[in-house]
């Protein structure tokens, strides 16, 4: 996957910073838009593979090859676009408010992380999450950031963006993190997490229904929550026609108990997974998963 390796580097997060940074909004916007068409004009890439086969899944295995070449492109161009809205506003929480409004939905999820009750959130990669979540951090969102493990230099910079917006991050793949994190949600924490990255080499007996077909997802989240006895909520980002960012959140959803472990990770998981389809449904092109989620389907030449 070195499209993406190359996407989440040191070089390519600084140049986004340098962009959102120091171009003006017109000028930032179209250069983002000249980058992502760019890299959709090469169909055999990896990064495009990866987003036609999820986009294919997505919409019901209904596209034409052309349909997928603008889906693809329209991917590629709203990832240009928060990217630059992202490294533009993130530090500027006087102008926040004109491009992530603070809603209800937001104000009534910064209360779930205030409360005394522990709480692990798990969210898709849709849209401007990362501003949508700075947003809330300057309205006293409070929350432990779980974040990919061993992170390579570009996942690093960004791992410092967050913490200098108020929020604690911490890399997974240490053994010790997880007794951590448990009694971190145990006394009343909230812990978040992505939820729709395909774990390399995952059994097949493992696999989760996601959109009606089996994918390797992580089930990391739902151990954890098991372990810690709390419930999850599933939060998504989304931009709206006039360009402004929204938030949706499940509200609480308690896990249950099965005699079965392996029933009771994967019949929780698809619970929660419903939850994320409802929130990808509505803007697929807004899902910037550059992994393929469905990674059979990739072999089909889609």
């Amino acid at each position: 996957m070195a499209n993406q390796r190359f996407l989440n580097s040191k070089f390519s997060v600084r140049l986004s910073i340098m962009i959102g940074k120091y171009l003006p909004q017109k000028t930032g916007y179209r250069i983002s838009y000249i980058i992502a068409s760019f890299i959709s004009l090469f169909p055999n890439l990896n990064i495009n593979k990866s987003i036609r086969v999820n986009q294919y899944i997505v919409n019901g295995e209904t596209n034409t090859r052309k349909e997928l070449d603008q889906i693809s492109k329209n991917v590629l161009t709203h990832a240009g676009r928060c990217y630059y809205d992202y490294y533009h506003f993130y530090n500027r929480p006087e102008k926040l408010d004109a491009v992530v409004p603070l809603t209800e939905p937001m104000k009534e999820f910064i209360k779930f992380s205030q409360e005394k009750q522990g709480y692990m959130v798990v969210a898709p990669h849709l849209s401007n999450f990362d501003l949508v979540v700075s947003q809330m951090a300057y309205s006293g969102f409070r929350c432990n950031i779980l974040s990919y493990p061993n992170p390579g230099s570009g996942y690093q910079l960004q791992n410092e963006i967050r913490t200098a917006s108020g929020l604690d991050v911490t890399p997974l793949g240490d053994s010790s993190v997880e007794a951590k994190i448990i009694q971190y949600l145990k006394d009343g924490g909230m812990a978040a997490t992505g939820i729709d990255r395909p774990v390399p080499g995952r059994k097949k007996r493992h696999y989760i229904k996601f959109f009606g077909k089996p994918s390797p997802l992580p089930v990391g989240y739902l151990t954890t929550a098991l372990a810690a006895d709390v419930p999850i909520i599933a939060v998504a980002a989304f931009m709206l026609p006039n360009g402004t960012y929204g938030f949706k959140h499940s509200g609480p959803i308690q896990l249950k108990k099965y005699q079965n472990k392996l029933d009771e990770i994967i019949l929780n998981a698809e619970t929660v997974l419903k939850k994320i389809e409802e929130f990808i449904k509505p803007a697929p092109e807004q899902w910037l998963m550059y992994y393929p989620v469905w990674p059979e389907h990739t072999k089909e030449g889609i």
